[in-house]
């Protein structure tokens, strides 16, 4: 399981983003994903809820490739939610 902590842009542990945009449906995503080899591999995926909304979490570093690839989604940007925190892989 992804867990994602929210932090302040410089707090030391901040090495990821969590992006939320509305109006992406999952099969849409899944599409992206496939037709995108290097966001797939490199981001990892992402999810759909069910009303439309992705919700991305990215490595701080990948931020470029996940903005570019939201882009692809069709994303206005200005209307996406970029929040900067720690993201931690549990089992």
């Amino acid at each position: 399981m992804l867990t994602f902590r929210c932090l302040p842009r410089t707090a030391p542990g901040t090495d990821a983003v969590e992006i939320q945009a509305p109006g992406v449906s999952a099969s849409r995503l899944h599409d992206a994903l496939v037709d995108d080899p290097e966001a797939r591999d490199e981001l990892g995926g992402g999810s759909v809820t069910l009303d439309g909304r992705l919700v991305l979490i990215a490595p701080l570093a990948d931020l470029p490739l996940a903005r570019k690839f939201t882009a692809s989604l069709g994303v206005d940007w200005s209307k996406a939610q970029v929040r900067y925190g720690d993201e931690e892989f549990v089992s």
